[in-house]
């Protein structure tokens, strides 16, 4: 096929490739030149030219050569340039045909190098490769490498890495595993003189596995040939080539891939033509179900963390994951102040665990939360090695069992059908949404070149996650961004509309979410831990760092605590506003505020009243779509068709609209949720949660006091004058508790552990069999 100007090419690499094989046929080298590309190192474009364009640079100071190199170059014109389109694709936009030299014929052009070599592979592998064989992607390379390991490993045979393709960004276009016996040994100079060669052991062997980049950032398998020319070996024993892939992950197939190695080995020596054994690698949850393993070091210093941290502090819960073979898988933590702040704050939880997203070195997970004054709170953190359903069910429960028996109202995570299972097994009455912010983060993958082909492409993407609320807007923003940006075609697209209702705002607005979004793209943890995450530090300087990074943002709310308590401010001069002012934090003040002005727009109809029932139509100048609220004057409860306040717990505009038409200047005490007040941590420190003796009734009565005084501990620290009293009262309270001992019979602590009313979830019972036979253990 002859270049033609507008042709369209997948990436860089597809565009070379076919000028290369344009230019066999034609009798020419290729060779890239001149590219332009973005911050972030995008091509948007790219000339390929002839071999002979241009002419060798004459460097300052060179010395003339005594057997100089013939002169190759000769300005020859001939060239193709692409360009970066808005949808990511590649378009020809030039390209020149014309050679100023002659070009190779057909009896000399074999001698061409590029040719040769290409010939020379295609020519063993033409009738070999097997169409029928069916494997998974892979994320990177090394999992290709390690995937066809195991595979060599069953049949015999060993392994090593070929040839390659890079580009411009050195990443791995294109990836060679071969038979560790193909080609042939290189002869070298004075080969001859060696008094002991050794032995020959290359053959020239076929086999193979090539993988290619696809636009999806996967890498996907274009060659497999099973074919060897030679006797193979002994297969290797499972334990050892199986690195990454637990041994259960075949055995779930139905199949024993070592046995089934044998026979074919011997037979067509063909090893995935079995249909069973086909299924189980196609399948696309080989990744998820993989076991990762921990670093060098990372196991101990993880345990020797979580022990420190519960010697210093009895009230620091962790919980370790076992597999069935007795390797530490998962680990799971969170201290007391963690889980105060989850008893006030914990009615939306996000779980991030997007650490190959984000570049962590290390699988972390970190349950995040809202505070009252829109901070990112951490409740939990984990590390996940396993990742499979059974892992996350251990997840949630165990993260329940820490938060003394309790779930959020609303769980953020990954897109994951894996997450999903478990969230609904775990936590069946929590609504589940997938995070809007971890679905930006894998579209600046999956949409890389596209974003960088565009210039709007960005904006108009990022509007449809965080700003459309409207369900009428947000399916017409979708379509003409398909449309504008020729994206009809993008599979990772169509799969996230097909899904909308788990994450798009328009939906499922009846679940609370607290305006996680907002804070999400303007508050990230991703850069503050990314650097100590990495492999080039040992873990334990990523525990102090972490260490730090809590104490950073504890400080940081006890500041803004004290800064809205004592606030010099004008008071606003409206009445409605001076309340929301005095109840508020100054950052949830602020999102009333803007429902506040935007009201004064809204006009108001009134549709009907039905007993004590009111219901008022809104309407809105530059707004299409009409509002509804429903307004009962026995109880002065509303209802608004926009559900903002059932999704953030804020009123909204076309709420306010109606108290004020109404004459009502307050606030109902209903719709001013705690969870935004400036006194949102008074109160009960248990947050009515109830606690189960269940055990030995001393040590969780030991555990449930930790817990007490350590939040008590917190809330008295926070002054000079309440950490005093705390101080002066203490020798007080031991006399007494040690006059009460004396006084009492022997048996009235079994007494009162029976009859209390107040328990706690005891946490040795992570040992028991609550959490679906998994192997775990806790110290302390």
């Amino acid at each position: 096929m002859l270049p033609e100007v507008n042709m369209l090419f997948d990436d860089e690499n597809d565009a070379y490739e076919f000028y290369n094989i344009y230019a066999e046929k034609v009798g020419f080298f290729v060779r890239r030149s001149t590219l332009w590309t973005t911050s972030k190192n995008i091509i948007t474009r790219r000339t390929f030219v002839c071999s002979r364009e241009g002419f060798r640079e004459k460097k300052k100071g060179a010395k003339e050569s005594k057997c100089p190199r013939p002169e190759t170059r000769i300005g020859c014109p001939a060239s193709m340039t692409i360009r970066l389109t808005p949808n990511g694709k590649y378009r020809l936009t030039e390209f020149v045909p014309n050679h100023n030299h002659q070009l190779a014929t057909a009896s000399t052009i074999h001698m061409l190098k590029a040719k040769k070599i290409r010939r020379k592979a295609r020519a063993v592998r033409e009738n070999l490769v097997d169409d029928t064989v069916v494997t998974p992607e892979f994320e990177n390379e090394d999992e290709a490498y390690e995937f066809y390991s195991m595979y060599a490993g069953k049949i015999g045979f060993n392994v090593r890495r070929a040839s390659m393709t890079v580009n411009a960004e050195n990443v791995i276009t294109r990836r060679m595993f071969v038979c560790s016996k193909e080609g042939f040994r290189e002869k070298k100079r004075g080969a001859n003189r060696v008094k002991k060669p050794r032995p020959e052991t290359r053959t020239g062997c076929p086999a193979c596995m090539v993988i290619r980049l696809a636009s999806n950032g996967k890498y996907n398998v274009t060659e497999f040939v099973t074919f060897h020319n030679h006797g193979l070996g002994a297969a290797a024993a499972s334990d050892l080539v199986m690195t990454s892939l637990t041994a259960g992950s075949y055995q779930d197939c139905g199949v024993d891939l070592y046995d089934e190695a044998l026979d074919d080995c011997y037979g067509k020596q063909n090893l995935i033509k079995d249909d069973a054994t086909s299924n189980c690698l196609e399948g696309r949850s080989w990744k998820r179900y993989k076991c990762k393993v921990p670093h060098y070091g990372d196991v101990g210093a993880t345990l020797e963390y979580l022990q420190k941290m519960q010697h210093d502090n009895p009230s620091f819960f962790y919980a370790v994951k076992s597999d069935e073979d007795g390797n530490l898988t998962n680990f799971l933590w969170a201290d007391s102040k963690s889980i105060m702040d989850f008893t006030h704050f914990g009615d939306v939880v996000c779980l991030d665990s997007g650490y190959e997203v984000q570049g962590y070195g290390r699988p972390i997970a970190l349950f995040t939360g809202l505070n009252h004054h829109r901070q990112t709170v951490i409740f939990g953190t984990a590390l996940l090695y396993d990742e499979s359903f059974e892992a996350f069910r251990w997840l949630f429960d165990t993260f329940k069992m820490a938060m003394n028996s309790t779930h959020p109202k609303t769980l953020l995570t990954d897109r994951s059908a894996v997450i999903s299972e478990a969230v609904a097994v775990s936590w069946p009455e929590t609504a589940h949404r997938f995070c809007v912010w971890q679905i930006y983060q894998n579209a600046l993958q999956q949409l890389s070149q596209a974003f960088h082909g565009s210039r709007t492409l960005e904006y108009n993407f990022k509007r449809c996650l965080f700003d459309c609320e409207d369900e009428a807007e947000f399916l017409m923003a979708w379509r003409e961004m398909l449309e504008n940006h020729d994206l009809k075609d993008n599979q990772w697209l169509a799969d996230l509309l097909a899904v909308k209702e788990k994450w798009a705002l328009p939906y499922g607005r009846e679940a609370f979410y607290a305006d996680m979004k907002s804070v999400q793209q303007k508050d990230n943890l991703s850069s503050e831990l990314k650097i100590y995450l990495s492999l080039e530090f040992d873990l334990l300087s990523f525990f102090v760092q972490f260490e730090k990074l809590l104490c950073d943002r504890r400080s940081a709310e006890l500041q803004l605590d004290v800064s809205a308590s004592q606030s010099t401010k004008k008071p606003p001069s409206m009445r409605i506003l001076r309340q929301a002012a005095n109840v508020y934090t100054p950052a949830a003040y602020r999102m009333f505020e803007r429902e506040f002005e935007l009201y004064m727009d809204c006009m108001l109809y009134n549709c009907g009243e039905m007993g004590t029932i009111c219901e008022y139509r809104i309407t809105v100048e530059d707004n299409p779509k009409d509002h509804f609220v429903k307004y009962d004057s026995l109880n002065s409860m509303s209802h608004c068709s926009c559900k903002r306040f059932e999704f953030v717990g804020i009123p909204c505009r076309h709420m306010l609209k109606v108290l004020d038409t109404r004459n009502i200047k307050d606030i109902p005490p209903q719709y001013i949720l705690k969870r935004w007040r400036k006194d949102a941590r008074s109160g009960s420190s248990n947050g009515g949660y109830a606690y189960s003796f269940d055990g030995d009734p001393q040590t969780k009565r030991h555990t449930l006091l930790c817990r007490i005084f350590s939040i008590a501990a917190a809330r008295a620290a926070t002054s000079a004058e309440s950490f005093a009293y705390m101080e002066s009262q203490s020798s007080v309270l031991m006399g007494q508790v040690e006059q009460f001992l004396e006084n009492s019979p022997p048996d009235i602590a079994a007494i009162i552990g029976a009859n209390c009313d107040r328990t706690q979830i005891p946490v040795e019972s992570m040992i028991t069999d609550g959490l679906h036979n998994h192997a775990n253990f806790i110290n302390g």
